[in-house]
């Protein structure tokens, strides 16, 4: 600073220590001072703020005349550092079992979300990612490079695929999801190492399941795969596409549902009801209801059924059949458990049409008889087309109902080579090959009961 303006006043000029601001701070000595403006900059170009300079602040100081403290009279601008890319797990992360919470309120304990399943092609991850620096420059006109973001990558685990902006990773496949240190995964096997209750919740999953444990009372499985079970299932419902495996049996309690749609192993079957779309192999089958479209072997240290129904569209191969309290055990051979279903619903559903189409001929013989006397009565006219026409529609149903019941009887009928076979068969044993029925009445070793000439026959082999 020159004596000159020593003499005039007081200036002192601070930066920041980020360089990117200055601050000027004046006192003037004398009254009636006039600093102009050009004087103030060369002061600051003196002080190497050559850049951002304020120069609106810098008159208004030179107009006003007052002293100031600190003001801002130049800045920069401040570089920026990119952010860095960052990833949002849809799927896998953070997963948490909890009970759902229903539309009416209440609360349910059952469903507690254990298995994230995804279809295939759904988003399971997304990527934001990384953005560029924007450099900047001091008050000295230093120019400061930013960092630009950090990128990053996804951890690709089996059965998932990168978009190709890479910005995200979706299922190859249906299955569930696993997130293991942010490597994301879809399995189309799916492990429980523990029983199926309290703390699993029903188990829903798009591929083979393996527990190692039991399914306990009052929980489902569902999988669309095979199903393997390492425990005993018990007053439950399990539900496969595939083959079942039940290591050590099912004990239903009279309330356990097995269904099916491959071949079904089980240790023993006990007081449930099963449909199996393949073969039944197993030790025991006890007062269970068992519809099978395959054949069933029942071997083994017992080898035995006793109580229930099972009807068997193949044969049945057992050691013992009934027992010596003459057990009331039942079978139904050579028809498959669709022909079944649809027989026992058709007859069910012609009984009551037969029912309503007579009643609807009696309507409509009275309706007749008022619309005969009176045919000016314009609402018994109109009650009699409406129930004529009725009347022809429920006739139609009732004929085609009728027909295909006819049919389904007739396949029945003629049911042949489905065969009971066993070393041992008590009395109290009944069993109906189409519409023949064959009581067994004493003891018998080594038989095969079977259908012969559209008769019932027993065979010792």
């Amino acid at each position: 600073m020159s004596e000159q303006n020593q003499s005039k006043f007081d200036i002192s000029i601070k930066i920041s220590d980020d360089y990117y601001k200055a601050f000027l701070s004046i006192e003037f000595l004398q009254p009636d001072i006039v600093v102009k403006s050009d004087e103030l900059i060369k002061i600051l170009k003196d002080k190497n703020v050559v850049f951002g300079l304020k120069f609106n602040s810098i008159e208004a100081i030179c107009k006003n005349q007052k002293s100031v403290f600190n003001e801002i009279v130049a800045e920069g601008v401040p570089h920026e550092n990119g952010v860095d890319a960052s990833i949002e797990f849809i799927y896998g992360k953070d997963h948490h079992v909890k009970p759902q919470l229903l539309e009416d309120g209440r609360v349910d304990f059952k469903n507690l979300g254990y298995v994230e399943v995804v279809k295939e092609n759904e988003i399971l991850a997304l990527k934001t990612p990384a953005t560029k620096a924007k450099n900047g420059t001091t008050v000295t006109g230093k120019v400061i490079k930013g960092k630009d973001g950090k990128d990053i990558v996804f951890k690709m685990g089996k059965n998932v695929k990168i978009s190709p902006d890479g910005l995200s990773v979706a299922a190859e496949c249906d299955g569930s999801v696993v997130n293991e240190n942010d490597k994301i995964s879809v399995i189309k096997v799916l492990e429980i190492n523990k029983d199926v209750g309290v703390e699993t919740g029903n188990i829903k999953f798009h591929g083979q399941v393996i527990i190692h444990g039991n399914v306990t009372d009052g929980y489902e499985v569902d999988c669309e795969g095979d199903l393997s079970i390492n425990g005993v299932v018990e007053g439950a419902n399990v539900k496969a596409t595939g083959d079942v495996v039940i290591s050590r049996g099912i004990q239903g309690h009279d309330n356990a549902y097995i269904y099916c749609g491959g071949n079904l192993t089980s240790n023993f079957i006990n007081s449930c009801d099963v449909i199996c779309r393949g073969n039944i192999e197993t030790g025991a089958i006890m007062n269970s209801v068992v519809k099978c479209d395959g054949r069933i072997v029942v071997k083994g240290k017992k080898g035995l059924i006793v109580g229930g129904e099972i009807s068997c569209k193949s044969d049945i191969e057992a050691h013992v059949i009934g027992s010596e309290l003459g057990i009331v055990t039942s079978f139904k051979l050579g028809v498959d458990v669709e022909i079944i279903d649809e027989l026992k619903t058709l007859s069910t559903e012609v009984k009551d049409l037969i029912e309503m189409h007579d009643k609807l001929d009696k309507s409509l013989k009275l309706l007749k008889g008022k619309v005969d006397q009176n045919p000016e009565d314009e609402r018994s006219l109109f009650m009699y087309k409406k129930y004529s026409a009725n009347f022809v529609e429920m006739d139609t149903q009732l004929s085609d109902k009728r027909q295909r019941l006819k049919m389904l009887n007739e396949l029945v009928n003629n049911i042949k080579g489905a065969k009971l076979t066993a070393r041992m068969i008590y009395p109290g044993t009944r069993v109906k090959i189409g519409s023949t029925s064959y009581y067994v009445k004493h003891e018998m070793t080594h038989t095969s009961i079977l259908k012969d000439k559209g008769e019932i026959v027993a065979r010792t082999y």
